[in-house]
Protein backbone atom coordinates (compact mmCIF):
# COMPACT_ATOMS: atom_id res chain seq x y z
CA UNK A 1 0.00 0.00 0.00
CA UNK A 2 1.77 3.43 -0.82
CA UNK A 3 0.16 6.82 -0.56
CA UNK A 4 1.02 10.23 -2.48
CA UNK A 5 1.61 13.23 -0.81
CA UNK A 6 1.61 16.78 -2.41
CA UNK A 7 4.23 19.25 -2.34
CA UNK A 8 3.60 22.70 -0.21
CA UNK A 9 4.57 26.04 -2.45
CA UNK A 10 7.65 25.81 -0.67
CA UNK A 11 6.71 29.35 1.09
CA UNK A 12 7.21 29.92 4.99
CA UNK A 13 2.93 30.65 4.84
CA UNK A 14 2.68 27.12 3.07
CA UNK A 15 4.90 25.32 5.04
CA UNK A 16 3.43 26.48 8.56
CA UNK A 17 0.18 26.00 6.93
CA UNK A 18 1.27 21.84 6.24
CA UNK A 19 2.86 21.98 9.72
CA UNK A 20 -0.61 23.15 11.04
CA UNK A 21 -2.17 20.48 9.07
CA UNK A 22 0.15 17.64 10.38
CA UNK A 23 0.23 18.59 13.91
CA UNK A 24 -3.65 18.46 13.97
CA UNK A 25 -4.65 15.36 12.13
CA UNK A 26 -1.92 13.99 14.85
CA UNK A 27 -4.29 14.92 17.61
CA UNK A 28 -7.58 14.33 15.24
CA UNK A 29 -6.34 10.69 14.47
CA UNK A 30 -5.10 9.87 18.66
CA UNK A 31 -8.55 11.15 19.82
CA UNK A 32 -10.91 9.96 17.52
CA UNK A 33 -9.02 6.87 15.72
CA UNK A 34 -7.97 6.68 11.98
CA UNK A 35 -10.80 4.95 10.91
CA UNK A 36 -13.30 6.78 12.30
CA UNK A 37 -12.27 10.34 11.63
CA UNK A 38 -12.53 12.51 8.55
CA UNK A 39 -10.78 15.08 6.46
CA UNK A 40 -13.01 17.27 8.25
CA UNK A 41 -12.47 16.99 11.51
CA UNK A 42 -8.65 17.59 10.61
CA UNK A 43 -9.53 20.60 9.14
CA UNK A 44 -11.87 21.97 11.12
CA UNK A 45 -9.10 21.13 13.82
CA UNK A 46 -6.93 23.44 11.73
CA UNK A 47 -9.35 25.85 11.53
CA UNK A 48 -9.33 26.13 7.70
CA UNK A 49 -11.45 24.77 4.39
CA UNK A 50 -11.51 21.14 3.79
CA UNK A 51 -10.67 21.96 0.40
CA UNK A 52 -7.25 23.94 1.52
CA UNK A 53 -6.08 20.13 2.79
CA UNK A 54 -6.10 18.88 -0.37
CA UNK A 55 -3.76 21.36 -2.48
CA UNK A 56 -0.95 19.82 0.44
CA UNK A 57 -2.64 15.93 0.50
CA UNK A 58 -4.01 13.84 -1.59
CA UNK A 59 -5.84 11.72 1.26
CA UNK A 60 -6.27 11.22 4.86
CA UNK A 61 -3.95 8.10 4.11
CA UNK A 62 -1.08 10.37 2.92
CA UNK A 63 -1.49 13.01 6.20
CA UNK A 64 -1.30 10.09 8.33
CA UNK A 65 1.57 8.30 6.48
CA UNK A 66 3.33 11.91 7.27
CA UNK A 67 3.13 12.12 10.38
CA UNK A 68 4.00 9.17 11.21
CA UNK A 69 6.80 8.96 8.93
CA UNK A 70 8.05 12.09 10.31
CA UNK A 71 7.93 10.46 13.91
CA UNK A 72 9.44 7.59 13.52
CA UNK A 73 12.66 9.47 11.25
CA UNK A 74 13.30 11.18 14.15
CA UNK A 75 13.60 7.98 16.13
CA UNK A 76 15.68 6.40 13.64
CA UNK A 77 17.78 9.28 14.19
CA UNK A 78 17.74 8.93 18.03
CA UNK A 79 18.39 5.57 18.26
CA UNK A 80 21.25 5.60 16.12
CA UNK A 81 22.89 8.33 18.20
CA UNK A 82 22.27 6.28 20.80
CA UNK A 83 24.17 3.49 19.85
CA UNK A 84 27.33 5.61 18.42
CA UNK A 85 27.43 7.03 21.99
CA UNK A 86 27.58 3.85 23.82
CA UNK A 87 30.86 2.05 24.61
CA UNK A 88 29.34 -1.23 25.17
CA UNK A 89 26.29 -2.71 23.27
CA UNK A 90 24.82 -3.59 27.06
CA UNK A 91 25.24 0.26 27.35
CA UNK A 92 23.56 0.88 23.92
CA UNK A 93 20.54 -1.42 24.93
CA UNK A 94 20.08 0.81 27.86
CA UNK A 95 20.00 3.83 25.51
CA UNK A 96 17.59 2.35 23.46
CA UNK A 97 15.05 1.45 26.24
CA UNK A 98 15.60 5.50 27.49
CA UNK A 99 15.04 6.80 24.18
CA UNK A 100 11.92 4.64 23.44
CA UNK A 101 10.00 5.82 26.63
CA UNK A 102 11.21 9.20 26.57
CA UNK A 103 8.93 9.34 22.99
CA UNK A 104 5.85 8.77 25.38
CA UNK A 105 6.69 12.01 26.70
CA UNK A 106 7.35 13.71 23.30
CA UNK A 107 5.46 11.91 21.00
CA UNK A 108 2.29 10.46 23.04
CA UNK A 109 -0.25 11.41 19.41
CA UNK A 110 1.99 9.30 17.38
CA UNK A 111 2.30 6.37 19.58
CA UNK A 112 -1.55 6.72 20.31
CA UNK A 113 -2.16 6.74 16.44
CA UNK A 114 0.71 3.72 15.99
CA UNK A 115 -0.82 1.35 18.62
CA UNK A 116 -4.23 1.91 18.03
CA UNK A 117 -4.64 1.40 14.02
CA UNK A 118 -1.60 -0.41 13.36
CA UNK A 119 -3.45 -2.73 11.25
CA UNK A 120 -4.48 0.25 9.19
CA UNK A 121 -1.37 2.04 8.82
CA UNK A 122 1.18 -1.10 8.73
CA UNK A 123 1.21 -1.60 4.93
CA UNK A 124 2.22 2.22 4.29
CA UNK A 125 5.51 1.72 2.79
CA UNK A 126 7.42 4.91 4.22
CA UNK A 127 5.79 3.30 8.10
CA UNK A 128 6.96 -0.05 7.14
CA UNK A 129 10.34 0.96 5.33
CA UNK A 130 11.01 2.78 8.83
CA UNK A 131 9.72 0.08 10.95
CA UNK A 132 12.24 -1.90 9.51
CA UNK A 133 14.97 0.29 10.12
CA UNK A 134 14.20 0.69 13.88
CA UNK A 135 13.76 -3.15 14.39
CA UNK A 136 17.24 -3.79 12.88
CA UNK A 137 18.76 -1.38 14.99
CA UNK A 138 17.79 -3.13 17.92
CA UNK A 139 18.00 -6.69 16.57
CA UNK A 140 21.60 -5.69 16.12
CA UNK A 141 22.93 -4.60 19.07
CA UNK A 142 20.88 -7.30 21.10
CA UNK A 143 22.73 -9.91 18.85
CA UNK A 144 26.37 -8.07 19.66
CA UNK A 145 25.27 -8.05 23.41
CA UNK A 146 24.52 -11.84 22.88
CA UNK A 147 27.69 -12.49 21.45
CA UNK A 148 29.62 -10.64 23.35
CA UNK A 149 28.37 -12.52 26.29
CA UNK A 150 26.63 -9.63 28.38
CA UNK A 151 23.07 -10.39 27.21
CA UNK A 152 21.24 -14.26 27.36
CA UNK A 153 22.15 -16.45 24.70
CA UNK A 154 19.16 -19.00 25.90
CA UNK A 155 17.14 -16.28 24.60
CA UNK A 156 17.37 -15.22 20.89
CA UNK A 157 17.35 -11.66 20.12
CA UNK A 158 14.13 -11.50 18.24
CA UNK A 159 12.02 -12.28 21.59
CA UNK A 160 14.53 -10.30 23.41
CA UNK A 161 13.57 -7.34 21.16
CA UNK A 162 9.83 -8.14 21.27
CA UNK A 163 9.35 -8.73 24.68
CA UNK A 164 11.63 -4.59 25.91
CA UNK A 165 9.11 -3.50 22.89
CA UNK A 166 6.31 -4.57 23.93
CA UNK A 167 6.93 -3.80 27.50
CA UNK A 168 8.29 0.06 26.33
CA UNK A 169 4.83 0.18 24.27
CA UNK A 170 2.43 -0.85 26.78
CA UNK A 171 3.64 2.07 29.60
CA UNK A 172 1.65 4.32 27.15
CA UNK A 173 -1.46 2.98 28.65
CA UNK A 174 -0.61 3.66 32.22
CA UNK A 175 1.89 6.71 32.31
CA UNK A 176 0.46 9.90 32.71
CA UNK A 177 2.78 12.89 31.66
CA UNK A 178 0.77 15.13 34.26
CA UNK A 179 1.20 12.45 37.60
CA UNK A 180 3.35 12.08 40.39
CA UNK A 181 5.73 9.58 38.84
CA UNK A 182 7.90 11.51 35.83
CA UNK A 183 9.27 9.98 33.25
CA UNK A 184 12.62 9.89 34.39
CA UNK A 185 11.64 7.67 37.23
CA UNK A 186 9.83 5.30 34.74
CA UNK A 187 12.96 5.08 32.57
CA UNK A 188 14.78 3.96 35.29
CA UNK A 189 12.99 1.75 36.45
CA UNK A 190 11.89 0.35 33.36
CA UNK A 191 15.46 0.40 32.72
CA UNK A 192 16.69 -1.54 35.41
CA UNK A 193 13.99 -4.32 35.17
CA UNK A 194 14.09 -4.92 31.64
CA UNK A 195 18.12 -4.65 31.66
CA UNK A 196 18.22 -7.24 34.37
CA UNK A 197 15.63 -9.61 32.74
CA UNK A 198 18.33 -10.17 29.52
CA UNK A 199 21.49 -9.69 30.95
CA UNK A 200 23.61 -12.66 31.05
CA UNK A 201 24.19 -14.16 34.86
CA UNK A 202 27.83 -14.24 36.11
Amino acid sequence: MSTTRRRSTGSPTGLARKELILSSAAKVFAAKGFSSATVRDVADEAEILSGSLYYYFDSKEAIVEEVLVTYLDEMVRGYHAAVDEAQSPAEALEKLIARGLRALVDNREQLTILQNDWHYVRPMAGIAERQHQIESVWMETIQQGIDAGVLRGDVDARMQYRTIMGAIQAVIRWFDPRGKVGIDTVISVQTAILLDGVRAAG
